[in-house]
């Protein structure tokens, strides 16, 4: 990958959680949101792009910040155990299982792979507002640094989240008023809304139009300092959302099956055999004890023998579970629903085998895998077509505007983190995977592999063509329009335009 003659001298990235491509567009098409269609998608374009694996805050974060997927960055959900490390937990150190949602969320930063740039590191000075991946941003620069656990601790039980936005909206032209040349802003009260009423409820689209507000007086800031002609300004979301009807008790499953399961927040339960992580709501991280170690969990158990041990068979009973994914023997990915089964396989062109058996060199000679996709019985995916070596981006276009968009992939992807869980669950639209110890309840979900949650708008005031968009891609394609050359980093976006 190759920079540029440089377009933007200044990067503003605006991060809208929660914000599914369908609502946003339509707000676009109703005239609710007029200063972001005038000011940024007027010059420049609405595309919709699709967001990863598992389609939560944190680890979708990633892709945008490192242009890295989740599994290859090893963080596979805002929650995850690790076998590895959890030999004996221990009740004043970390065990070897993390909730970011909690104090885990200090460590989110930590765990990030190291070495690893971010949008942060190009840029010079930053600001960051409310974004938990601030690695390269000076503490002194991230705004929000030591407010936003008591503004968000407030807001969670007091549910005045619209309070939280406002700060946001206040730094936000702070920084642009100041001249700094990279300004990512979160807005989190669109997802939380969302959670607590549903997608388009009064509070959430009341929500939008402030947001909008707020563009409209950055763009007069930046006019008024001559510099909007030099300003990148992108607005996206890390996922998508769908209104929930039904929750799903995993962890009760689990246990009633004679699983004995530990889960949040019942972390220290004894005799565990199984550990149930949740993300979104959408999905889950499934973990099993093997029972032929003698100390700690083992490594990961194949799918072959969750079937044979009837995990499979029981789970894919429960009424609105969509996805049962895991790991086979041969390393295939197996994709199982009620009425059929889908094998995922990948094959790298180049003739060093040691280069697929690492999942950091396979993306990084991410042009050299072919993806190959066989069901039986009905396809779990629905797409209804055996493929066979696709690349990467042939892939994510055969899928893009399916129900489960860039399945093949990001299916793939996950798996190549060793955090990753023994098995990985998709909940069907209208259903979560959390029935208790969500407080406050919880009326939309997001996380899974379905379109709702996975398809994101990708609104910029530069016009990109390209039809079919990864979030991953927005790391190497804002540093190439900034004029930075990206091509030395190891990464699993690419430019499009």
């Amino acid at each position: 990958m190759e920079s540029t003659e440089p377009s933007f001298k200044r990067f503003v990235f605006i991060i809208v959680d929660g914000a599914p491509y369908e609502i946003f567009k339509a707000l676009i098409e109703n005239g609710d949101l007029p200063n972001i269609k005038k000011y940024v998608i007027d010059r420049g374009s609405l595309n919709k792009a699709v967001s990863v694996f598992p389609s939560t805050t944190g680890p979708a974060f990633i892709p945008f910040f490192m242009g890295l997927y989740p599994g290859t960055a090893n963080i596979p959900g805002i929650r995850w155990l690790s076998k590895s490390e959890l030999h004996a937990p221990h009740r004043f150190k970390r065990p070897g299982i993390c909730s970011y949602m909690g104090i885990d969320g200090l460590h989110f930063e930590a765990d990030l792979p190291l070495g690893s740039a971010t949008l942060f590191d190009f840029f010079s000075p930053v600001s960051n507002i409310y974004n938990l991946l601030a690695r390269g941003c000076p503490p002194s620069k991230n705004l929000t640094r030591w407010i936003k656990p008591f503004v968000y601790t407030y807001a969670h039980f007091s549910h005045r989240w619209r309070f939280v936005n406002q700060i946001a909206i206040r730094q936000l032209h702070k920084a642009a008023e100041a001249g700094d040349q990279f300004i990512t802003c979160l807005f989190p009260a669109v997802d939380t809304f969302s959670h607590l009423t549903q997608t388009q409820s009064p509070q959430v689209l009341r929500t939008y139009r402030e947001i909008d507000a707020a563009i409209g007086k950055l763009v007069d800031i930046l006019q008024k300092a001559n510099t909007l002609e030099e300003t990148l300004i992108l607005i996206t979301s890390d996922h998508g959302m769908s209104d929930t009807h039904t929750h799903i008790d995993i962890p009760q499953h689990l246990d009633d099956g004679g699983w004995r399961c530990l889960h949040y927040p019942k972390i220290w339960r004894q005799d565990a055999v199984s550990a149930s992580m949740v993300s979104g709501n959408g999905m889950v991280h499934l973990y099993f004890k093997n029972s032929s170690v003698e100390k700690g969990w083992g490594a990961r158990v194949p799918f072959e023998k969750l079937y044979q041990m009837g995990v499979i068979s029981s789970l894919i009973e429960l009424e609105g579970l969509g996805l049962v994914v895991g790991q086979s023997e041969t390393a295939d990915i197996i994709v199982q629903s009620r009425n059929g089964q889908g094998r995922i396989s990948c094959r790298s062109l180049d003739t060093n085998p040691e280069n697929l058996q690492n999942s950091s060199t396979a993306f990084e000679c991410k042009d050299a895998l072919r993806f190959s996709y066989q069901f039986i019985g009905t396809d779990p995916l629905g797409y209804g077509v055996h493929y066979k070596n696709l690349s990467s981006r042939e892939a994510l276009r055969e899928t893009y505007d399916t129900s489960y968009p860039d399945g093949i992939v990001q299916l793939w992807q996950i798996f190549n983190g060793d955090r990753t869980g023994d098995l990985v669950l998709s909940a069907e639209s209208g259903y979560d995977l959390r029935a208790r110890y969500e407080i406050p309840e919880h009326h939309a979900t997001h996380g899974g592999l379905i379109a709702e949650h996975m398809h994101i708008p990708f609104a910029t005031n530069y016009p990109i063509a390209e039809q079919c968009i990864r979030s991953v891609d927005v790391f190497p394609t804002v540093l190439n329009l900034c004029g930075h050359n990206v091509a030395e980093h190891q990464i699993d976006g690419r430019i499009i335009k």
